[in-house]
């Protein structure tokens, strides 16, 4: 009986760990783009890749922001591909948290 309390209370524990795990986030510049619709085209391409839970791009500061879903690492090189396939160039990404080593 006293076995069964403890691994009940374990699983308790370990569940929302992996509940808490921080959605991987990534900031890259994007040069090129020049109207609205620009940014609209480039969202488009950045939310059809697997693993994407949305994609912002803004026009004035020339960045995309994008937040994969969660358990999810960032392709980058299929964010590039997809930011060209935009027509624009792809700049410096930066992966926020960054889970290349795991």
């Amino acid at each position: 009986m006293n076995r069964l309390i403890v691994l009940l209370i374990g699983l308790l524990l370990i569940v929302p760990l992996s509940w808490a795990d921080e959605p991987q986030v990534v900031e890259i510049e994007v040069t090129g783009m020049t109207c609205p619709f620009c940014v609209y085209g480039t969202e488009k391409q950045l939310n059809k890749l697997l693993g994407v839970e949305s994609a912002d791009v803004s026009l004035k500061n020339k960045r995309a922001r994008i937040v994969m879903k969660p358990g999810e690492s960032a392709d980058l090189e299929a964010i590039r591909k997809a930011i060209v396939d935009a027509g624009f160039t792809p700049g410096e990404a930066i992966l926020q948290p960054d889970r290349s080593a795991k």
